[in-house]
């Protein structure tokens, strides 16, 4: 059967005139009709994917629409080539899940629709994208956070697992623990696995946009705006360049329809806030994302929150003894002090394995040693520091905020009740408040229970570090405050 044929019949199935097949499949009409007549000896390889959807074409009927369109016309019988209707290895055929006409800019409105050439994905076969980053995670170390958010994917029906988002302070594994479950979920999504840095906390390493260009630009010292890190991901996801929208709105909106019939796991990474991330939150049940912050964010629908604390004593030894590989025989009360000396912190204990593993002089009394002269000093190893990664965090903060995190570091004791706070402030309760909830949310101070902060060692020592040297009136001051409160 010709591929005029085939369109006849599969139009008159879905009880649609040629104008209405046109509309709905953004093509001119007069297309469409020679298309029927057998008029076009080459016809698109577009035009028959956009009619293919616009048909709803189920996959066999699109492989035949396929055949009959690059079938030569003097011979009715010829195989057909290789195009992006063909089957998958798997067995479905690519073209239905390749994405379909881009929703119209911001202010073009829908006149000229049914005659402008819509924006389509590449021809080229889509490439599956596999870019999860080497897992790394210490064995025994986070099982149960990764059982958890593992157990949420695979036990949860598909409308109600679609985000997790992992929160807390700088250096607790939150990469580390997204990536390794990402890795185990993976089979679970055949059409790929999609891993976004949109460097909430951290440098860009590349240009953003627009990717196309040679020259290098300067590392990126702010957040990745939604709208960039959607062009890159459609880009990956097989849309060309020439064919993203502008705006925002439309980008998100194209971005949800290439979406629509694929089953992806999607891990952003160090997101900074909720305008960043809602535009990248896929709304096809069969996705799967996890998001990891410093920031304690929402989600709309239902999104599991998962908090990281602290690594418990034996899980922080564990990861100790497993990235040194050597001193197997140092007494266990060193370990426990060493990796207390490093605020049970995966980044610092980490950091300290590796200052051991790469000083073959050193012992393990020598590295704790050394820790309790200057913890901050020590835990830095090649590009890795726990100063530079608080620092990151501190100049987030607006300027009040950071001004109370600092004064936070003359606090008597490392956890203090509300009062004491409105005290060292010099403010009110209500207005302490609202300032000690920025930086919980912030994670960089915790609230174990409701009216009660504690400020983590490692916070308090970087604290301590960032006060500017106070003139003597404010010194006199401080002094007494922190006198009436001990």
């Amino acid at each position: 059967m010709s591929l005029g044929a085939l369109l006849r019949m599969w139009r008159r199935r879905a009880l649609l005139t040629q104008e209405q097949l046109a509309q709905r499949a953004g093509l001119n009409v007069r297309t469409v009709r020679r298309l029927e007549n057998d008029g076009l000896l080459q016809p698109r390889t577009t035009s028959v994917l956009l009619l293919a959807k616009a048909l709803d074409l189920n996959g066999t009927e699109q492989e035949t629409l396929n055949a009959a369109a690059h079938r030569h016309p003097a011979d009715p019988s010829a195989p057909a080539t290789t195009g992006p209707l063909a089957p998958t290895a798997t067995g479905s055929p690519a073209a239905a899940r390749m994405p379909v006409a881009c929703p119209p800019a911001a202010g073009m409105g829908t006149a000229g629709i049914g005659t402008a050439r819509p924006a389509v994905a590449d021809p080229r076969p889509w490439t599956i994208p596999r870019q999860l980053p080497a897992d790394v995670a210490a064995p025994g170390v986070r099982e149960r956070e990764a059982a958890c958010v593992e157990g949420r994917t695979t036990t949860m029906p598909e409308p109600h697992r679609a985000v997790v988002l992992i929160n807390g302070m700088a250096g607790l594994g939150k990469t580390v623990l997204a990536v390794h479950t990402a890795h185990r979920l993976a089979p679970l999504f055949p059409d790929g696995q999609l891993f976004v840095d949109l460097h909430g906390h951290t440098q860009a390493t590349a240009p953003v946009e627009p990717a196309a260009t040679a020259t290098v630009e300067p590392m990126a010292t702010t957040p990745v705006e939604p709208g960039a890190a959607l062009a890159r991901i459609l880009r990956t996801l097989g849309v060309p360049t020439e064919h993203i929208p502008w705006h925002l709105d439309d980008r998100a909106a194209l971005y949800r329809s290439v979406l629509a019939d694929r089953r992806l796991l999607i891990v952003l990474d160090d997101a900074a806030d909720e305008h960043q991330l809602h535009p990248l939150l896929p709304a096809a049940p069969g996705c799967q994302v996890i998001v990891t912050s410093r920031q304690r964010l929402t989600c709309p629908g239902n999104a599991q929150i998962l908090s990281l604390d602290t690594l418990p004593l034996t899980e922080a030894i564990t990861l100790f003894t497993r990235t040194t590989g050597r001193d197997p025989d140092t007494p266990p009360d060193v370990l426990a002090k060493i990796v207390r000396r490093c605020g049970l912190l995966p980044l610092a204990i980490r950091i300290a394995a590796v200052r051991l593993q790469t000083h073959p002089a050193w012992n393990a009394n020598h590295l704790l040693e050394r820790l309790t002269t200057d913890p901050l000093a020590e835990l830095t190893a090649g590009h890795q520091s726990v100063t530079a990664a608080l620092n990151r965090s501190y100049e987030r903060l607006p300027p009040d905020h950071q001004k109370t995190y600092r004064l936070l570091a003359s606090t008597p004791h490392p956890t203090f009740p509300l009062t004491t706070a409105a005290a060292l402030l010099n403010t009110t309760t209500p207005q302490a408040t609202r300032l000690l909830d920025h930086l919980v949310n912030a994670n960089l101070l915790q609230e174990p229970t409701p009216g009660h902060y504690r400020l983590h060692a490692l916070l308090h020592a970087h604290a301590s570090a960032l006060q500017p040297p106070p003139d003597v009136e404010t010194t006199l001051r401080l002094r007494c405050r922190t006198a009436l409160l001990t």
